[in-house]
């Protein structure tokens, strides 16, 4: 039986290479769709590692221009960051304050590639103060957050996320393990916390955090600009207003600008969301403009093979067999476009796809796209397979 359809396939290839072409294009945008929808899906599922609550963020200077080269050892800018930190905790609202070069929501990003004992890995970091830790409530699931008594340390401690850590040491403990060593600096870790994703809800998978320690009691390179301050549940926006005022009238010399976390993360999901959204309804059209054109394409060829139809009622196929050989036909067309789609999307992780979702995503992604095309092809093939089953021989007889 499959013989005999191959036969008919390829004796009418003209013809079905359109609709074999359609279904494979049709295959890699229902694909690239649903891998993006169940990627996104279980990322918002994923925790933060991280509580952006409650949280807003002061930009002295301006601030959010990233500095993460080398930077001097004693930043003129330490003493006034300290004074407005120490400023902002006086207020009973403030029940925390820290500081990060590169914050959470952001658009700004320090990326590059690290090398350890061997192994290359892309990291994310970030420079930060030793209250960074406690004002986005992020526990230490291996070792500690850096504290004031780093300050007498040999080395430079950091603190790295889960992924990085299995990353660069597999199942070993991280912690106390030398991390780099540059300029006669010898950097170790301290500690290790759940899995950051800097960006949010829409953060690929392994950011692999790295955080650096910036002292304001000891120089060790340039002071982050921007302070993180956890407030006190239910805090009104009025007191936005009211601390700037209070820094301007102690500071004056001093620029400010203060924002909120929550507003910078519906930001920053939005910008993230608008593409991601135009993307999934154009697809839809797409689909929707496949579907209507193989469902057209189907009834035409259906209705030049009318004296061939005919014929085959006439020698005594029944009406649902004619059916089941229609559908045939546009199942075993459907399989031979998607064996050429299998074989260009299984090449995607060569090209890096995983550093963008799972494997297990992917897996999803594909299993879930050749469903719906075979759904589709099967239901554009309905309505044709029904108008072939209706012929009569004496039809096929009068047919021009």
């Amino acid at each position: 039986m499959i013989r005999h359809l191959l036969k008919l396939v390829w004796h009418r290839k003209r013809a079905n290479a359109l609709i074999a072409v359609e279904i494979f294009f049709s295959f890699l945008v229902v694909f690239a769709v649903v891998t993006a929808a169940v990627a996104l899906i279980a990322g918002w599922n994923r925790p933060l590692g991280f509580q952006w609550d409650d949280v807003w963020m002061v930009s002295v200077g301006g601030g959010g221009e990233p500095d993460m080269l080398a930077a001097p050892e004693d930043d003129p800018m330490r003493e006034t960051i300290a004074r407005v930190i120490r400023e902002t905790k006086t207020f009973p609202q403030v029940v925390d304050a820290g500081l990060s070069e590169l914050p959470a929501f952001s658009d700004h990003n320090s990326e590059g590639v690290w090398q350890i004992d061997g192994k290359t890995v892309h990291l994310t970091r970030d420079n930060v103060s030793d209250d960074f830790g406690k004002v986005l409530k992020i526990p230490a699931i291996r070792g500690r957050w850096f504290n004031a008594g780093d300050d007498a340390l040999s080395y430079n401690p950091v603190v790295i996320d889960a992924d990085l850590a299995r990353d660069f040491y597999g199942n070993d403990d991280p912690i106390g393990k030398k991390f780099d060593e540059y300029d006669n600096k010898v950097f170790r870790v301290v500690g290790v916390v759940p899995p950051y994703r800097k960006s949010g809800e829409f953060s690929v998978p392994h950011v692999n955090m790295v955080f650096f320690r910036r002292s304001l009691t000891k120089p060790n390179g340039t002071i982050p600009k921007n302070i993180l301050i956890r407030v006190r549940p239910g805090t009104p926006a009025t007191f936005e207003a009211q601390l700037v005022q209070h820094l301007h009238a102690v500071m004056p010399e001093v620029s400010l600008d203060v924002r909120r976390l929550d507003r910078m993360r519906d930001s920053a999901n939005r910008l993230r969301a608008t593409p991601i959204a135009v993307g999934f309804i154009i697809a839809l059209f797409l689909i929707s403009m496949v579907a209507l054109g193989l469902t057209g394409v189907l009834w035409q060829n259906v209705t030049r093979r009318t004296r061939e139809l005919g014929l085959r009622r006439a020698v005594g196929a029944s009406s649902t067999g004619v059916r089941r050989q229609v559908l045939a036909e546009v199942a075993l067309l459907a399989t031979l476009a998607l064996i050429v789609g299998l074989v260009v999307v299984l090449q995607f992780p060569l090209l890096g796809i995983f550093a963008l979702v799972t494997p297990t995503v992917f897996t999803i992604g594909i299993i879930a796209a050749l469903a719906v095309i075979y759904g589709i092809t099967l239901v554009s093939g309905l309505y044709p397979s029904w108008l072939a089953s209706r012929l009569t021989p004496a039809e096929a007889l009068r047919y021009e």
